[in-house]
């Protein structure tokens, strides 16, 4: 599944720094790691100078079952090794049958308390040892030679002989949420691992009850990575068990418990009722558009936001834990076929959308704008599209690119226009994606989230000639790849623009004139002897509904799914809420909105013949 986080590149390097922040996270994990205990697991990439060691050695009758981590480096012999385990677990056993001593003094015979006394050399005695392919490995060799291939490996531990597994499944740390809402879906907030398929792993969820004679065990509620609980979970904590797998091997299993009690959720959201217009996937020649901004973390969680753009709504509905569930839940519920989302913190891409929307069989693409934290996504059901390439472009960065927007930017004369359009760090997302369904199709996806000000009109306009002048270049491009297919463009996201405004007039009217009145939104911005125009028949697919932004200062219609409407048909607009619900707790977001947008979606089909 392809995806992009700010333009990261995967390199060699990522092997390397992940076997380097195993132990690290040993440390900070919350999780408790089941380890079987005749196997001791090796992680290991080609190349690093250290490599990861990890057993559990038990001795019941001194009450000892410990879980051991060591973090080593190549070039340190075999003997050295040894040594650095064995110091270890000796020091265990010895503060450990030091102290049953003291307790129990009279069970023990003086040459006992001598043998607890003496510092033996498990390592040159051969208690201690490495084993491959049944012959021990000499002490002297250095660990990089048993790594270059580091199959048929067991050692041996004070009489406890390990299979060595390596490069096994792994999970570094999962955290369960510290929200967690009856009728919402649950999962890790977080989930780091190396190694794990998800899909082939098992996921079991328990939750706590009393038996009968009023002590708490564990009860199975559910499986895979998404749960959800029920009313009857309200009061309960849960427990989450996973034993990671992939196509070849099975790591140990970890569990981890949720900190906070399952809570009553808000009751019947909005969206919910929207669904019931989206319970059936799309098949065939039809499939469904999302376009929604979620309402970024960073713009939300701030003291001018709690008390002044959004006082009406209270502070835990503000808070991303609580609104995360709101917006998996409304997502999932709409069983789309391509997402375009905004103000997407990368955390939450992710963490939430992308772990928990994966498991759906949805891939993602995700791009920052510039240095923020946030930026846009488009999610797409792998199982009816394929991605053939993404990507994303920061506008100020992208002129010199685009070389039919680079021909109208040169016509512009007012130095302070140009200035602010290049400070401005929007960008757009451009994902092509071909159906699978209709093997002929191709769609060329632009999402963008435009420049917010309310002089910045002309600032919009370049915007979008901008996002439109991008898509087309993209779609011309994939026509001279793919001359065999029909390239369909559409174009998404909040444009920060009403239907009477420049941006809504140039995409479905084709043309904006030099003496508009969107070039003079700011005086001293003016752009003059500037026309922008395109040759494509747009359209809106859900019309202009009044409302897609609704706070208290301001509310109106600021996001579109445009499309070809010559290449596309509607065949539904899914049914957006009311004024009263948008308005029964002033404004949104609420405790049941979770952005101060609304998503907006609309089934599609295609006019050409398949």
């Amino acid at each position: 599944m392809p995806m992009v986080l700010n333009c990261y590149r995967v390199n060699k390097q990522l092997g390397l720094l992940i076997v380097n922040k195993i132990n690290n996270l040993f440390v900070r994990t919350n999780c408790k790691t089941v380890f079987r205990m005749d196997e001791a697991y090796l992680r290991y990439t080609a190349g690093s100078e250290t490599f990861d060691f990890t057993f559990r050695f038990s001795k019941p009758e001194i009450n000892i079952d410990r879980q051991f981590n060591f973090s080593r480096r190549t070039s340190e012999n075999v003997e050295n090794f040894l040594r650095r385990l064995d110091a270890n677990v000796t020091k265990v056993l010895d503060k450990r049958t030091k102290k049953m001593m003291r307790k129990n003094k009279k069970k023990f015979s003086s040459s006992q308390e001598e043998l607890v006394e003496e510092q033996v050399d498990n390592v040159k005695a051969g208690n201690i040892f490495l084993i491959k392919n049944n012959d021990k490995i000499n002490l002297l060799e250095p660990c990089s030679k048993f790594l270059e291939d580091p199959s048929q490996l067991k050692i041996s531990i004070l009489g406890k002989m390990y299979d060595v597994k390596v490069n096994v499944p792994w999970i570094l740390n999962v955290t369960l949420p510290t929200c967690i809402l009856a009728n919402f879906p649950v999962y890790p907030s977080e989930f780091e691992s190396i190694h794990v398929d998800k899909k082939l792993s098992d996921f079991t969820w328990y939750k706590t009850v009393l038996d009968d004679r009023k002590k708490t065990t564990w009860e199975l509620v559910g499986e895979g990575f998404l749960y959800t609980p029920s009313v009857k979970d309200i009061g309960a904590k849960l427990k989450l068990k996973c034993l990671p797998r992939n196509e070849r091997h099975e790591g140990p299993e970890i569990e981890v418990e949720a900190k906070v009690d399952v809570e009553a959720g808000p009751g019947v959201c909005p969206f919910e009722t929207r669904h019931a217009f989206t319970r059936n996937k799309l098949t065939d020649s039809y499939f469904r558009v999302t376009s929604y901004n979620i309402l970024a973390d960073t713009y939300a969680d701030s003291d001018y936001s709690r008390d002044v753009l959004f006082p009406y709504c209270p502070p835990y509905a503000l808070a991303i834990d609580y609104r995360k569930l709101l917006i998996i839940k409304e997502l999932i519920g709409y069983n789309s076929d391509i997402i375009c989302l905004q103000e997407v913190d990368r955390k939450i891409y992710e963490n939430d959308l992308q772990p928990s929307l994966s498991l759906l069989n949805y891939g993602g693409v995700f791009f920052a704008k510039g240095i923020t934290s946030e930026g846009s996504a488009i999610m797409y059901d792998n199982k009816r599209f394929e991605i053939l390439d993404h990507k994303g472009i920061v506008m100020s960065e992208g002129i010199d690119d685009n070389l039919v927007f680079k021909n109208t930017w040169d016509k512009i004369t007012n130095e302070e226009a140009r200035q602010r359009f290049k400070d401005r760090n929007t960008s757009i997302l451009i994902v092509v994606l071909k159906s699978l369904d209709n093997p002929k199709e191709i769609l060329v996806i632009g999402n963008t989230h435009l420049y917010f000000h309310p002089d910045a009109d002309h600032i919009r306009l370049l915007q979008s000639y901008f996002s439109l002048t991008a898509c087309q270049d993209t779609a011309d491009k994939i026509r001279q790849q793919y001359p065999e297919h029909n390239v369909t463009l559409m174009l998404c996201g909040d444009f920060n623009s009403t239907p009477v405004d420049g941006v809504y007039e140039f995409v479905t009217k084709n043309n904006i004139p030099a003496n508009h009145k969107d070039w003079s939104s700011n005086a001293e911005q003016k752009i003059e002897n500037v026309s922008v125009s395109h040759n494509l028949a747009l359209k809106s697919a859900c019309g202009t509904p009044e409302f897609t932004n609704f706070t208290v200062e301001f509310a109106d219609c600021l996001d579109y799914i445009f499309y070809e409407s010559n290449k596309l048909e509607v065949s539904q607009v899914i049914p957006m809420p009311s004024r009263e619900e948008l308005a029964l707790n002033s404004a949104i977001p609420s405790v049941v909105f979770p952005s101060d947008h609304v998503a907006i979606c609309a089934d599609m089909k295609w006019r050409s013949p398949q």
